[in-house]
């Protein structure tokens, strides 16, 4: 597998967890006939956040694995930093999509989430450097 190739894989599989996202804020939106904002229904409110927090993280993350192909970096960073980031995305969406306070998927996925981001920026300026 190429840099490229892996970023791809990261990439497309971080899409369609992002897809699913959209599709579950439209499913809820539709069944309650919510067209704008949350209408104050949880599942709604959860739906949104998990989608927002999706599309804040990886698409900087996404980013980042860009460039650390970019700058030649060895095949197994780029899958440190993509699995870690596609995991805690996967694994956070489904906590937060399903219970309202903590959960082992909302609380370990956030915290793969950011260790990929510290990863990935960390291994940007190793390689400026």
């Amino acid at each position: 597998m190429t840099a490229s190739a892996a970023i791809a894989l990261y990439t497309g599989l971080n899409v369609i967890i992002i897809f699913a996202l959209i599709w579950q804020v439209i499913a809820h939106r539709r069944r309650e006939k919510i067209t704008l904002g949350d209408g104050g229904f949880p599942p709604l409110i959860r739906a949104i956040r998990a989608h927002a927090n999706a599309t804040e993280i990886a698409p900087i993350a996404l980013i980042g694995l860009i460039v650390m192909a970019m700058a030649n970096a060895p095949l197994w960073a780029i899958h440190v930093g993509g699995l870690s980031l596609t995991l805690g995305r996967a694994l956070h969406a489904y906590g937060l999509s399903r219970d309202e306070g903590a959960s082992f998927g909302r609380m370990v996925g956030m915290v793969l989430s950011l260790t990929a981001l510290l990863w990935i920026g960390v291994y940007c300026i190793w390689l400026a450097l």
